[in-house]
């Protein structure tokens, strides 16, 4: 286990130099004793500006999602939860990054799964958090009233000035235009996006500058656009709210809750216009047939791209997903018929029948696995010695850190060093141990047989058939599957 320490203080006096020290002695106690490694001292002290303050719980929370530690020690829960919003951040830590949190008042210790003080604390912060998120939400919604947008991004064709929207200084009011015209005039959501990729005009997450912008439209996006009625010149806002400050999920809120301000900004389309576009979505969604799920779907995929494959009935096969939705400029055509898909794996699957019933095969697998037994036991012996020396390495210059012999650079030099090699030597003892447990490898080999045995004969390749042997298919441009099955536990 690879620790961080937090420690916070109450001033930078002389006198708290002392309870500074007898800290860092009482954990580097505890990482001595339970044999783990110290990262870092992430030490704040309370005098100075806010942010000051904060600058190295900031940076431990940093390291923490970078997984630079296993293990955030501190003295007390209220030394690491101490506003609502840090509170959760660390919460999340633990619940996402996979970092455990034990504090020494007996708080949390999430390694023995005692965290239940936690929420205790937590539940406090986000009342007083709650109260601040109305009290910003009531401001806003005064703010809306008077026509003053307060969106993080401005909707696609315009931009915002002095709180208000107008067009923007491109061609991107007339890309908003065309959709609606194109909509208007038969074309789907997903025609209307192909057209704009080929055209190459910017979508809107690449005009918003989203670090995860893509070059290609997509039909839920044109939707969107075609759903906005800030197009028509009018402002409406609080169509969407969230549930609680915690929560992350949005829900819609009804119109006549919404704050809708008449003709605060140019319009790009009529009301007319939107109002016809929105009758025709509905009528369409009515009439929308549901997509057929084939049987490769969620299986099959392209290999260059990763995109799903479509089924398509005129070629009785599938085609990459990104070429069917954006053309050549997405991806290289490929198409595999299902039926050649069915007899390859059918054909496998086979093979694999035949293996598994040789008793002779398996008998001869049995007798070479026992003769390597007592070799690699001998060199599981050795393994465990050098982990056991390394480790003792660590201890003793842990603790002539902790006697300032050496510096926390030469320390963590050694344990880096000594830790790297406990990780080579835990690996290849994982193996190992593995390659002994040769009751539990026959009992796999048991299983195999009977879940196959269960499908024989084999006549067709079902859809329990194919997701009880297959997890993935990629095709390449050629049209040639790769198949990746569940069943490949015997040795080459």
């Amino acid at each position: 286990m690879k620790c961080a320490v937090y420690i916070r203080v109450s001033t930078d006096k002389e006198e708290q130099k002392t309870s500074l020290e007898n800290q860092q002695r009482f954990f580097y106690n505890i990482i001595v004793e339970k044999g783990w490694d110290l990262f870092r001292f992430y030490i704040n002290v309370e005098s100075g500006t806010k942010d000051k303050k904060r600058e190295n719980l900031r940076q431990l929370i940093e390291d923490a999602k970078q997984h630079k530690f296993d293990v955030i020690l501190s003295k007390e829960l209220s030394r690491l939860a101490r506003n609502g919003k840090l509170s959760y951040e660390i919460k999340d830590i633990a619940e996402k990054h996979n970092i455990h949190i034990i504090t020494f008042d007996n708080a949390i210790n999430s390694l023995e799964g005692n965290i239940h003080m936690f929420g205790l604390y937590a539940w406090v912060y986000e009342q007083e958090s709650q109260r601040t998120s109305e009290r910003i939400k009531a401001a806003l919604n005064t703010n809306a009233k008077r026509g003053d947008f307060h969106g993080s991004n401005a909707p696609y064709g315009y931009k915002v000035f002095d709180k208000k929207l107008i067009f923007a200084d491109d061609n991107t009011p007339e890309v908003v235009k065309s959709i609606f015209e194109l909509y208007l005039n038969g074309k789907g959501f997903d025609s209307i996006a192909r057209s704009l990729s080929k055209k190459g005009y910017p979508t809107p997450s690449q005009v918003a500058e989203k670090s995860n912008a893509g070059r290609f439209w997509h039909g839920s996006t044109i939707k969107t656009i075609l759903s906005n009625p800030h197009y028509t010149g009018d402002l409406v806002q609080g169509r969407e709210t969230t549930r609680s400050v915690t929560s992350q999920s949005r829900h819609s809120v009804p119109e006549e809750n919404q704050i809708v301000v008449k003709n605060t900004h140019p319009a790009i389309i009529s009301h007319e216009m939107f109002d016809a576009v929105q009758e025709l979505m509905k009528s369409r969604k009515k009439n929308h047939p549901k997509v057929k799920k084939h049987l490769f779907t969620n299986v099959l995929y392209c290999s260059d791209c990763g995109t799903g494959m479509w089924y398509r009935q005129n070629r009785i096969g599938y085609i990459c997903g990104s070429y069917a939705r954006h053309g050549k400029i997405a991806c290289t055509q490929r198409t595999i018929k299902e039926k050649d898909l069915k007899e390859t794996i059918l054909s496998d699957i086979k093979k694999m029948a035949q293996v598994i019933n040789d008793k002779e095969y398996l008998n001869n697998l049995a007798i070479d696995a026992q003769k390597k037994q007592k070799q690699v036991t001998q060199i599981l012996i050795n393994i465990e010695n050098e982990i056991k020396a390394s480790k003792a390495k660590k201890k003793r210059f842990l603790e002539m850190l902790a006697e300032k012999q050496i510096t926390h650079e030469e320390y963590r030099e050694v344990a880096d060093e000594n830790q790297g090699r406990i990780n080579e030597l835990n690996i290849k003892r994982s193996g190992l141990e593995a390659s002994l447990r040769h009751d539990e490898f026959l009992v796999r080999i048991e299983n195999l047989r009977n879940s196959i045995n269960r499908f024989l004969p084999f006549d067709d390749v079902t859809e329990e058939l194919l997701h009880q042997f297959v997890e993935r298919i990629e095709v390449d441009k050629s049209g040639i599957p790769k198949i990746i099955y569940r069943f490949s536990i015997l040795p080459n």
